[in-house]
């Protein structure tokens, strides 16, 4: 009997026979017995017979007698700078923070390199990756929107708002002037009424107030008194400013 076996003679049938030892089977006991056949390996390991046992090889990502235990590929703290890290089977998988890539986020974004920023705006490294200092005028995650100064309505007295870069025009109606039409014009100032009267500034006009003696809208046209023929029994009318007398 090999491998350990025992030998034993049978005396009713005058045969001897072997009883082999944990692992062996067959006549004489040369037959290795596959320990795989029934197995405990799990996760698709593989089974590698032994003498009386069995050996499990693990698939990576597990581990264990019976590669029964899922290994946490995290646990070693792969993931850098912050990053985020998700335990797969048998491996892991990081999930960066802005302004880092590569398998385990150890490699820097140089997120302003490409000049994302339009219309003049500066680049700026930030934790969302970057930022652009937008110039006066530009709005907008890549300065790429030009402001409209108009939507404040800037203008007043019914002007025309005009839309520039960084900057408006307003076009003032008749009697307004100032960057925001926001003065009344004063069109005394031109002297339009005559012969003393006095000047009312209006809004895109004037009045004048005539002393006696005078009409029409400027106070320039003197009124003849003597239109009436005021001087009775023939007297003769003389016009005067304001008044008249009569030479009888």
């Amino acid at each position: 009997c090999a491998n350990g076996g025992s030998c034993f003679y049978n005396e009713e049938n005058q045969r001897s026979y072997c009883v082999c030892d944990l692992g062996w089977t067959g006549n004489t006991c040369l037959e290795n017995i596959n320990d795989c056949e029934i197995n405990q390996c799990q996760h698709g390991a593989t089974c590698e017979d032994g003498i009386n046992k069995y050996s499990c090889y693990c698939v990576p990502g597990y581990e264990g007698p019976f590669c029964e235990v899922e290994i946490n590929e995290c646990s070693s703290s792969p993931c850098k700078n912050g990053a985020t890290c998700m335990d797969l089977s048998g491996h892991f998988s990081c999930h960066c923070t802005a302004g880092f890539k590569g398998e385990t986020c150890s490699v820097h974004i140089n997120a302003c390199q490409d000049r994302p920023c339009w219309n003049g705006g500066t680049c700026e490294e930030d934790i969302s990756g970057f930022r652009c200092n937008c110039p006066f005028g530009f709005s907008g995650r890549y300065c790429e929107t030009e402001m409209n100064e108009c939507d404040s309505a800037p203008c007043l007295n019914g002007a025309v708002c005009q839309n520039d870069v960084n900057s408006y025009d307003c076009f003032c109606p008749e009697g307004f002037e100032g960057l925001n039409c926001e003065i009344n014009f004063d069109e005394c100032t031109y002297g339009f009424c005559k012969s003393n009267s006095t000047c009312l500034d209006l809004v895109a006009d004037y009045g004048c107030v005539c002393p006696p003696g005078f009409t029409d809208k400027n106070c320039s046209t003197d009124i003849d008194e003597c239109s009436s023929k005021p001087c009775k029994n023939g007297g003769h009318c003389h016009n005067l400013i304001g008044e008249f007398y009569c030479s009888c």
